[in-house]
């Protein structure tokens, strides 16, 4: 018989030698809450798009630890059954504070999306040939991604609204008057409601649209960088783009809600 979540946290904290009063303390340390969010954020994306990807076409899954070496960089694998083809997702959440508005009435979105570790020279070294870069380029850009290292990001717009607690130096939730005018804007009007809105407001994007290449207008803004304009890097804070009049985000970004068409359109190609 499968162990419910309480068994499982109290046989955790019994593993790893953490008192089970001070769980709930340990989880709130600030250095603590970015990587636990970021990691339930992938579960947070599988469970969605089990509910918007139809069971009889799809598969959706976490990757297992087992499986991590032969899934690069795989957090969530969405398994097309008729064509045999995986697509692996990436899952980023938005940039704390990420939300700014601009004098024409744009506003854009910043994505938190590197490597959660640095590379170093040996894995600089053993990486490079396997996604077909150039190591002394990979060597200058190694906390970013390139198209190889995964197919799709996913995000949520909900943590650029959040901001650090002067007092508790915790993470809390806290739109300025604009932020919620945006989020009104997109369909929100009960302000009870607006932080699971904002965090269930998510946006696909293929890699390949998101990377330095003269193809997308991305321009990479590593200082080392020698090919600014076609490295093929992902810089470290690619943007979500949203014109004055719409609700909708500019291109490569499309809403989670759009997965089935989305993906169809890859597998297929």
């Amino acid at each position: 018989m499968t162990a419910s979540w309480i068994d499982r946290i109290i046989e955790y904290c019994q593993e790893y030698s953490i008192p089970i009063e001070y769980l709930a303390d340990t989880l709130y340390e600030p250095k603590v809450v970015p990587m636990i969010r970021g990691k339930a954020f992938e579960y947070s994306v599988m469970k969605k798009l089990q509910t918007i990807l139809l069971s009889n076409e799809w598969i959706v899954s976490k990757a297992t630890a087992g499986e991590e070496a032969f899934y690069h960089d795989t957090d969530v694998r969405v398994f097309h059954k008729r064509t045999g083809r995986t697509l692996r997702l990436e899952c980023k959440l938005s940039k704390k504070e990420g939300y700014r508005i601009f004098d024409d009435g744009h506003a854009e979105i910043k994505v938190k999306c590197m490597r959660s570790r640095t590379l170093g020279d040996a894995k600089v070294k053993a990486l490079a040939p396997k996604l077909g870069v150039d190591e002394k380029a990979l060597g200058a850009h190694r906390d970013q991604y390139v198209a190889a290292d995964f197919d799709i990001v996913v995000t949520s717009i909900g943590n650029a609204f959040y901001r650090t607690d002067s007092k508790s130096h915790l993470y809390v939730w806290k739109p300025k008057k604009a932020e919620q005018e945006f989020l009104v804007k997109l369909g929100t009007t009960d302000p009870d409601s607006q932080k699971d809105f904002a965090f269930n407001t998510m946006f696909i994007a293929k890699t390949k649209d998101l990377i330095a290449s003269s193809s997308t207008g991305v321009i990479c803004t590593r200082k080392q960088c020698t090919n600014k304009t076609n490295c093929g890097f992902i810089p470290n804070y690619p943007t979500i783009r949203f014109e004055p009049t719409s609700i909708q985000p500019s291109y490569p970004w499309v809403s989670i809600d759009q997965s089935q068409t989305f993906f169809k359109s890859i597998v297929l190609a």
